[in-house]
């Protein structure tokens, strides 16, 4: 498998995670473990190999200057969730630690979505394609 396709699986995964996570309030363990390992996971790549988005060409000024920040902020905030999610799963914390940090996660993760959306659609740069699965492009 390679890295961008893990990190698409990643990318989703975590989104309908955090999705079923905040529908079923305190969630059940298996579905937190799921995420704090799919998060943990994907954090480590960030880590390792370096962040796979750029800001394309068509992104300038200071948008452009504010892109990685953006993202260092989107695993930030992913990394926090996870760790407080984690502390909680093994009982260093209470159960509902991480509650708080998964509604900013989704909070954060909208504006990401418009964010992208918006460069997909007003500067015609392809931005939904870069971390869409490839049978999805047609319909882009």
């Amino acid at each position: 498998m390679t890295r961008r396709r893990l990190t698409i699986i990643l990318h989703w995964s975590i989104l309908m995670l955090t999705l079923m996570m905040v529908k079923g309030g305190t969630s059940a363990p298996a579905l937190r473990w799921a995420f704090v390992i799919g998060g943990a996971v994907w954090i480590g790549m960030a880590l390792t190999r370096g962040m796979m988005g750029k800001p394309g060409p068509k992104l300038t000024g200071s948008l452009r200057t504010a892109y990685p920040w953006m993202h260092r902020g989107m695993y930030a905030v992913l990394a926090v969730t996870v760790v407080l999610n984690g502390l909680a799963l093994v009982g260093v914390l209470p159960h509902d630690t991480g509650w708080t940090a998964l509604l900013v996660l989704l909070a954060a993760g909208a504006l990401h979505g418009l964010f992208h959306f918006w460069r997909h659609n007003v500067l015609y740069d392809g931005a939904l394609r870069v971390m869409m699965p490839r049978f999805m492009h047609k319909i882009l």
